[in-house]
């Protein structure tokens, strides 16, 4: 017979937690209480109660019984395939996506402000559009981050166009350049702390 409980022991900090085990899912990330430490399968296992709880998932436990399928992430999508299915990865797609609009904020920056207001504005929709679709397809990581922060980037955008407040050229070109920077500070720390994948 299978049990369900396990105590996850956190490596970094040695903080202790007993935890009930899905049955029909694989859990791959777990928030360690005691020290927030994002923790992930070690290379080799299947989740994270393999890898640092006392008792294995249930798939795993049958498995060891002579029966059922040897892990729970049977059905997840390889990294192999993943890979494929990503557009950051195809520099035609990345191209479309993200350089193009990339541009249009670019080429903005030397028109009048409602252009650049209207400019902006389609960009940052593009490629919030195209992040949160990429993380559809593939599950990529930062594309979970950076679409929601793209969309609302069109927010001050607005404000901006809107002449609420005369910020001159170079307070539109501190906007652009908190967007382009931004995003790739959120890009960084997302795949650094939960990996390119998730």
């Amino acid at each position: 017979m299978t049990s369900l409980a396990s105590t996850i022991t956190c490596p970094v900090c040695g903080h202790q937690k007993t935890e009930t085990m899905p049955t029909d899912a694989c859990q791959y990330f777990y928030d360690c209480e005691g020290c927030q430490t994002v923790l992930k399968p070690k290379p080799g296992d299947c989740c994270v109660f393999c890898s640092y709880g006392d008792v294995p998932c249930p798939p795993m436990q049958l498995a060891r019984l002579g029966g059922g399928q040897e892990s729970c992430c049977a059905t997840e999508m390889p990294e192999k395939t993943k890979a494929t299915k990503d557009w950051v990865g195809n520099a035609q797609s990345f191209a479309v996506a993200w350089g193009f609009p990339m541009g249009l904020i670019i080429v903005g920056l030397f028109v009048d402000p409602p252009a650049r207001t209207i400019l902006w504005a389609a960009a940052l929709a593009w490629m919030g559009t195209a992040c949160i679709l990429n993380a559809r397809r593939c599950r990529r990581t930062h594309c979970r981050f950076t679409g929601p922060y793209y969309l609302a980037m069109i927010l001050p955008v607005l404000f901006l166009g809107s002449g609420a407040i005369s910020v001159g050229f170079f307070g539109w070109l501190t906007l652009g350049a908190a967007i382009l920077v931004g995003s790739r500070i959120i890009w960084w720390a997302s795949e650094r702390m939960l990996g390119r994948y998730s």
